[in-house]
Order: structure tokens, then C-alpha cells, then sequence
């Protein structure tokens, strides 16, 4: 996804959130302050696995 895509999504309403295995965090961008911030930080990547699914049942997050 490019950034002027992000922000047509930030516009309609919605929040991106970025899961990382890699890092072991959770990101999230929003309309208001367009920066990427940690929403939190886990130590397994099962941990991360669960707060994507939960995630992806709200339908106002998308993922990037």
C-alpha cells in the first residue's frame, strides 16, 4: 500500500495497523496524528497472531 492510499483510508475513517513478527510490536496510524505508533510491544509471536485476528474483526481497521 503507498501513501496516498494510507491516506485516502485515514480519511474515510479508518485506522492501519501494522503487525510485526519481526519487531515483536503492534503499530497503529491514525487520522489525527499521522505517524506510525506502538501500540504495544509482545514477546511471542502467538501473542501478536491473537491481536491481529482480533484486529481484523473490527470493521473500521485495516491492515498494512
Amino acid at each position: 500500500m503507498n501513501e496516498l492510499d494510507r491516506r485516502k483510508i485515514l480519511n474515510a475513517g479508518f485506522d492501519i495497523y501494522r503487525c510485526s513478527e519481526v519487531e515483536h510490536c503492534i503499530k497503529r496510524r491514525k487520522k489525527d496524528d499521522e505517524s506510525w505508533k506502538i501500540m504495544s510491544r509482545l514477546k511471542t509471536k502467538k501473542e501478536i497472531r491473537a491481536i491481529h485476528k482480533s484486529l481484523l474483526e473490527d470493521p473500521f481497521v485495516v491492515q498494512d
